[in-house]
Formats: structure tokens, C-alpha cells, sequence
């Protein structure tokens, strides 16, 4: 079977980079892409503080709900507390990891009721940093929400506790012979070479580009086994080597 690629953005938020974002978003609206963005809550993080802030942010957020794109809860406020690297192991900091059941959960909660005041669907979870623990996956469950962007699989596919992971393995676009493959992005340093860049590759992985939705259906049956496992840590492994 042919590689597929998903289209994921990272860090969407109020104070983002707009000149970059819109010429991004016309990029993608032309050729009827549909990407993942995963969306801070209630960002806190001064780093992700780049642009004045957009009032008609989540009259945007609704606007690409409306254009059947997937809005991901990206954590809550995107500030790190701990050096845990969780379940996926790419880096050691999380808002998630380590952090107690209680407090986990009050965040979650928190960042789900700000998504459902503004209209906008909270069924996916995209963790800042790539680091949450069993217990984030249990307080997912908890509310609702059981899908998530995450994990270096070859394939989606569904835990023992019914969440389904669809895999992230790429930062940027790379001819892959098979598997689903994201490709997460982060606009915030962007210029207009770096938006060419990213409109000539979106042009040339065109036809084996689709949409997280899509993905979910097809591999919504799926099963993460051994092998799936040994793939994540293989991938972990030479990617660090």
C-alpha cells in the first residue's frame, strides 16, 4: 500500500505568526486541503507569543471546523512543568507527564470547556511537546476524547483501552513507500522562502496527501500489537542516533 501524508500544524493560538498563517491558509484553501491544527487552549507560553493577538481568533477556529478541518486540543496553556518525556519519549518536558491525576484532569477539563464555549469540537488531542502518561490517556477517556496525533507507528491504530493513535514521524515532507505520515509543522519562524518551500511540497505530495478524518475512519478497527511497538522503538532509536 502506498504512503499516505497528513498536513498537521502545531501551536495555533492568538498571538501567532498571522503573516505567515495566512498565506498558509490560502495555500491550502486553493488546493481543498484539510489539515490537522492543534490549537492551545489558553496559551500561556511567552514563546509562542509572536503577533499581536487576533480577536476573531476562535471565529477563525470555527470557520476551519466549518471546512471540515480537524481542530486537536493542543494540551491547555503549552507551559512546561516537568522533564518527563511520557509514553512517546521525544523530549524531556511536558505539561502532562508526571504531573498528578487531579491536576491532569483539571487542565483537561479546563481546556475542554474553552473548546465547547467557543463552539469548537474537543475529540482529538495533540500534547505539547509530544509527552503525556497513562494517566493523561486515562483522563482523555475520561472526557470523551478518544483520539490523539502521536506515537512513531507505521500505521494508526487502536490501544487496549480504545484510544486510537494516529502516528507522528515527520517534520517535514519525506518520500516514505508506505504507512500514514504526518508532517508536523511550526509556522512561528517562517518567511517567505520557508512558505515556498512549503506550498512547491505540498504541490509535489499532493496526490498522496489526505485529511485526519479520513484516516480515522479507515483505520478506526485497527489494533496496536508488538509490532507496532517495536516499530515506535526502532523509529526512537535511530532518529537519535
Amino acid at each position: 500500500m502506498a504512503a499516505e501524508y497528513l498536513v498537521r500544524f502545531d501551536d495555533v493560538c492568538p498571538t501567532m505568526n498571522w503573516e505567515a498563517w495566512d498565506r498558509v491558509e490560502s495555500i491550502l484553501t486553493s488546493r481543498g486541503m484539510r489539515p490537522l491544527l492543534a490549537v492551545v487552549p489558553d496559551n500561556r507560553d511567552p514563546k509562542l507569543q509572536v503577533a499581536p493577538a487576533r480577536e476573531d481568533f476562535w471565529e477563525r477556529v470555527r470557520q476551519w471546523q466549518e471546512r471540515q478541518w480537524t481542530i486537536a486540543l493542543h494540551g491547555y496553556q503549552h507551559v512546561y512543568e516537568t522533564r518527563a518525556a511520557g509514553l512517546v519519549g521525544l523530549n524531556d518536558r511536558s505539561e502532562f507527564a508526571g504531573v498528578a491525576a487531579e491536576e491532569q484532569a483539571r487542565r483537561l477539563g479546563e481546556a475542554v470547556a474553552i473548546f465547547r464555549a467557543n463552539g469548537i469540537a474537543a475529540n482529538t488531542w495533540i500534547a505539547p511537546a509530544h509527552s503525556f502518561d497513562k494517566v493523561t490517556l486515562a483522563v482523555l477517556r475520561d472526557q470523551g476524547i478518544t483520539r490523539l496525533s502521536d506515537g512513531l507507528f507505521f500505521h494508526p491504530g487502536r490501544d487496549a483501552s480504545g484510544i486510537l493513535w494516529v502516528p507522528q514521524q515527520l517534520w517535514d515532507f519525506r518520500r516514505r513507500p508506505f504507512g500514514v505520515w504526518p508532517v508536523c509543522l511550526h509556522i512561528n519562524s517562517w518567511t517567505a522562502r520557508e512558505l515556498d518551500r512549503f506550498e512547491e511540497s505540498l504541490d509535489r505530495f499532493a496526490p498522496a496527501i489526505t485529511d485526519f478524518e479520513t484516516v480515522c475512519a479507515k483505520y478506526a478497527s485497527r489494533r496496536l500489537g508488538l509490532a507496532d511497538r517495536a516499530i515506535a522503538a526502532a523509529l526512537l532509536f535511530y532518529g537519535r542516533h
